[in-house]
């Protein structure tokens, strides 16, 4: 599990965030109250999103039967529409997808490598987990966002959900092979921690040792209800969150 505050404060060489006051609802900060710069957002969202297009098609190479490959091309298909519309957003702002997402490449391909897993079904398990934690935090984060690049990024992300072709795979693997559940739920523990860090670098953004800053200490409590619907995800899988 990363260890989120134990990191050495740097200056944030640019604000990718607006100055403003966090509303807090007790202990908890809002996610739908952060007021994230468009750009540098958005280009984080779509490099991530991005490298899921990427672990799909390798799943779906991967897969050890025909059975299996069709729900894979749906998956897919859908990771890659989604990230078309995050790269549309950024060329409405007439900003080259790019150049947008470079800032954080350093940070999602290390994202990318550590959820790698260490043969199919860990790498699709990899794709269920970061795809729906990170699908929650940008849906709780989106309401920041200006109006019309809010809607085309919550359409992106509610319109379609690979939810029902990833749990019908893992349920079908795990029913045939039940040694997998206690492995698998391991795994998907040590994701959370490196979903989480993106998070945190959505909001503070990457110094430049691609660290996160930690500028709003009061954060964490707001990360409750993502790792809650992650939990909720696992138990459907009969997997210990």
């Amino acid at each position: 599990m990363v260890k989120w505050f134990d990191r050495t404060p740097r200056d944030v060489t640019r604000q990718l965030l607006r100055q403003h006051r966090m509303p807090v609802v007790g202990d908890r900060v809002l996610l739908s109250d952060v007021r994230p710069a468009l750009v540098p957002f958005v280009g984080q969202a779509l490099g991530l999103e991005l490298e899921l297009v990427a672990k799909a098609g390798h799943v779906l190479e991967e897969a050890p039967t025909l059975e299996s490959r069709v729900p894979l091309v749906e998956v897919v298909r859908i990771h890659a529409a989604r990230a078309g519309a995050f790269a549309s957003i950024l060329e409405s702002e007439h900003i080259d997808p790019a150049d947008a997402m470079r800032p954080y490449a350093d940070t999602t391909r290390s994202f990318a490598a550590a959820i790698e897993g260490a043969d199919w079904y860990e790498r699709l398990l990899a794709l269920h987990v970061a795809s729906g934690l990170l699908v929650d935090f940008f849906v709780a984060i989106a309401p920041g966002l200006p109006d019309d690049d809010q809607d085309v990024m919550l359409r992106a992300l509610r319109g379609e959900t690979t939810h029902p072709h990833l749990v019908g795979l893992l349920q079908r693997a795990i029913e045939a092979t039940p040694r997998l559940s206690d492995r698998l739920a391991v795994w998907g523990r040590r994701i959370v921690g490196d979903a989480l860090l993106q998070m945190y670098l959505a909001v503070n953004g990457p110094d430049d040792a691609g660290r996160a800053v930690p500028s709003q200490p009061r954060l964490e409590p707001a990360f409750n209800d993502i790792v809650a619907s992650h939990t909720r995800r696992m138990d459907e899988l009969g997997l210990t969150a």
